[in-house]
């Protein structure tokens, strides 16, 4: 079993596995969530998904965990898939949010969010990550109740760096959307289309506390 185990630690590119994947290799449960505990070589980052690996996990760590978790067909969108694209920087503690089909349900947890949805998109591989396309990746990190400043400056650069991000496909994307937490959006691509895009800061409304095991989008 130490063999296994320091084959896992030793891999270089895969450092993120389902518990259930690592007891296929001959490590029980018992041991692997052992490892996992605080004070335990391995980290846990989901339900049922380790890090091979003391913490704290990267970016891409978490990314990986989240789509293991979400199970097959799933998306990486929102302010993560733009910061992949290359239209942002992703703020600090950035919640990794994940599109999965409408009729699973998958309990979203700290850092990371699944949001059910019958619009779910074709992905674009970035890194071996599939993520949403630009336009849609953009939107959904719009809406998640920032501040003005932060959404008007995403949505800036998404016009200004990828061409797929023109005015009329991300109020269009807007429109087929979900409406929750589209006011700011809303009235940022309402100023951009009159021409004179505001320069003041201005708070969005801050978000609700997640009380459901996860979202429904449109």
């Amino acid at each position: 079993m130490q063999k296994t185990i320091h084959a896992l630690e030793s891999r270089f590119q895969r450092r993120v596995y389902r518990v259930r994947d690592i007891e296929k290799l001959g490590i029980s449960q018992s041991t692997t969530y052992r490892r996992a505990r605080a004070d335990g070589p391995w980290t846990r980052l989901a339900p049922g998904v380790v890090l091979v690996a003391p913490g704290p996990p990267t970016l891409h760590d978490r990314i990986q965990a989240a789509l293991l978790r979400a199970g097959p067909g799933a998306v990486v969108t929102g302010l993560v898939a733009a910061h992949l694209h290359g239209i942002a920087a992703p703020p600090d503690e950035v919640e990794v949010h994940v599109l999965i089909p409408h009729s699973r349900k998958v309990q979203s947890y700290a850092g990371t969010r699944f949001e059910r949805t019958t619009r779910l998109p074709r992905p674009v591989y970035v890194n071996g990550v599939p993520t949403a396309p630009p336009v849609r990746a953009v939107m959904d990190g719009a809406r998640t109740f920032r501040t003005w400043a932060f959404t008007q400056r995403l949505l800036r650069d998404a016009i200004r760096k990828a061409a797929e991000c023109t005015l009329i496909a991300l109020i269009t994307e807007m429109e087929a959307g979900s409406r929750r937490g589209t006011a700011v959006p809303r009235a940022i691509l309402r100023t951009f289309r009159n021409g004179t895009p505001p320069l003041h800061d201005r708070p969005a409304r801050p978000p609700r506390p997640a009380t459901e095991a996860s979202r429904a989008a449109a």
